[in-house]
């Protein structure tokens, strides 16, 4: 079978690419973009323009690289890094005579010695390029200089804003870093920001989009809309039961008093949506670990009252290194109910969904391994065929999974942690339920692109984001709606205010008393 034509636009970027040497490729998530890397890379090899390079990846998408290219690119020598430290050294040794090696990016700590002294590097091309969205980051400098060494280079990603003008910055820097020039003239010229370093205002979004022109090649959903699935968004507002809803209020005012005491503090512009990071003082560190920690208690509680119980077993456990101090302390005593009005209303949901086609497939997502449990196990009683993948699921397997899901009729749900929402094509679902949400905007975009391709099966597609009503979930779900506004206003020229929003301790404050 001889191997389809690319779509127009995915032509016109390949020779983009191949004219400039150096491509930022921002098309939209599942509008085949791995499909134009290969493409680019073939194009140079018959021309005797590279011999091998490295392809760098999630973990999760390492083994479905190496299918895209077998399909698109049948008879090139590809070569997955994996295993052992020592079986890798043997790959590392060998990875000369492949025309693709791939890596995860993870392996950039751990194996940069090997790397540089063995890795072909003709072409260096990332895939998911937030993962260097940092470029203080040990391993986005470590990219960097295997990118200065390579004649081609090809960053692919379809959000490269997530959630601040700085990401798009990083990952520049790796395509080219001439295109805007050093980072205090890059923020002079397009962000003004308040006495805290917050961005108030974008500015000069034009001649920033004209800067980027050259070096980015950028199709919007909107662009190739005749290629995707039509989408349908839905949400799905559900009540807590009583028991959880007395418990959330409980939690509610305990955290308004650690606020309230963190605000005092000086805190008031600890922003909730980036809290992993380390404050300067001990003080601050307690503080956010305070709030965080009632925060999660509130998420749990939303989704179900056991992973709540099951948080404080495993802190009371000395054998576990996992659970919540706090959990444990809100629930001494507690008889926890076994029931769930959300997880009920999930199964509702799923049951019609399959039961209104044979073609049907769902895909879930949720931040919490145990819940995917709970999921997996109302599944198996309900006698519906699915499969799981988490960050603990090794990547082979992972892949194993994704392809089970994707070809086998009986396997009817794919249950996913977020470690499954970068990169992965999963163009066998008809539906899309986020059971709960993610903190980043670009995670939440991620997920919905895991069904939202041109290689889908399905005319119609549906995407459905559940949320305790009058909770923080429905905080969490506006914030993400507004944090969508950053990507579009630094890539499409499309600004509102409201895109530098963030819940900071105030706003929350307010939220909470406002519920």
């Amino acid at each position: 079978m001889s191997t389809p034509l690319p779509r127009p636009y995915q032509a016109q970027a390949v020779v983009q690419a191949t004219e400039r040497g150096s491509l930022l490729l921002a098309m939209t998530m599942g509008s085949g973009k791995t499909r134009v890397a290969v493409d680019f890379v073939e194009g140079l090899w018959c021309n005797h323009q590279v011999v091998g390079g490295c392809v760098f990846v999630l973990n999760s998408t390492k083994y479905q690289w190496e299918r895209e290219i077998n399909l698109w690119a049948p008879g090139a020598s590809v070569q997955v890094i994996d295993g052992d430290k020592r079986y890798r050294y043997k790959q590392y040794k060998q990875a000369h005579s492949y025309r693709y090696t791939i890596l995860n990016y993870d392996l950039l700590v751990h194996d940069w010695g090997m790397m540089a002294e063995h890795l072909p590097i003709d072409f260096v091309i990332i895939d998911e390029a937030t993962a260097i969205k940092s470029f203080r980051a040990k391993r986005s400098k470590m990219i960097k200089t295997l990118g200065d060494a390579a004649a081609y280079r090809l960053a692919l990603s379809g959000q490269p804003v997530e959630n601040k003008p700085e990401e798009l910055f990083s990952i520049m820097e790796f395509v080219d870093p001439k295109v805007l020039g050093p980072f205090y003239r890059f923020d002079r010229t397009f962000i003004k920001r308040d006495t805290w370093g917050k961005p108030i205002k974008y500015m000069n979004l034009p001649l920033l989009r004209k800067s980027l022109s050259e070096a980015m090649f950028r199709r919007t959903r909107k662009d190739i809309e005749q290629y995707l699935p039509k989408m349908v968004t839905l949400e799905t507002p559900v009540r807590l039961d009583s028991w959880s809803q007395k418990l959330y209020d409980h939690i509610v005012d305990d955290l308004l008093m650690v606020i309230d005491e963190a605000m005092a503090a000086g805190m008031s512009g600890f922003d909730v949506m980036a809290h992993y990071g380390r404050a300067d003082s001990h003080a601050d560190n307690r503080f956010k670990g305070e709030v965080m920690s009632r925060i999660t208690a509130l998420r749990m509680l939303c989704d179900h009252p056991q992973l709540l119980r099951k948080s404080a077993e495993d802190f009371d456990d000395p054998d576990s290194p996992m659970g919540s101090q706090y959990a444990a302390t809100v629930l001494k005593g507690a008889s926890v109910p076994t029931a769930s009005n959300k997880l009920d209303a999930l199964m509702e949901q799923v049951k019609e969904i399959l039961t209104e086609s044979d073609d049907h497939k769902v895909v879930i997502f949720s931040g919490f391994k145990a819940m995917l449990a709970m999921m997996s196990y109302e599944l198996k009683e309900r006698k519906v065929g699915h499969t799981l993948i988490s960050g603990d699921v090794v990547s082979k397997l992972r892949d194993e999974r994704i392809v089970k899901f994707n070809t086998d009729d009986r396997c009817r749900v794919f249950l996913s942690s977020d470690a499954g929402a970068y990169g992965v094509n999963l163009n066998a679902g008809s539906h899309l339920i986020s059971y709960d949400l993610p903190w980043s905007a670009g995670g939440y975009a991620q997920r919905m692109a895991r069904i939202d391709r041109i290689s889908s099966l399905h005319d119609n597609i549906y995407i459905n984001s559940m949320f305790g009503r009058d909770t923080i979930e429905a905080r969490q779900l506006e914030m993400l709606r507004q944090k969508q506004l950053i990507g579009a206003a630094f890539l499409d020229g499309q600004y509102d205010p409201k895109g530098t929003l963030n819940l900071d301790l105030s706003s929350l404050r307010e939220f909470l008393v406002g519920t």
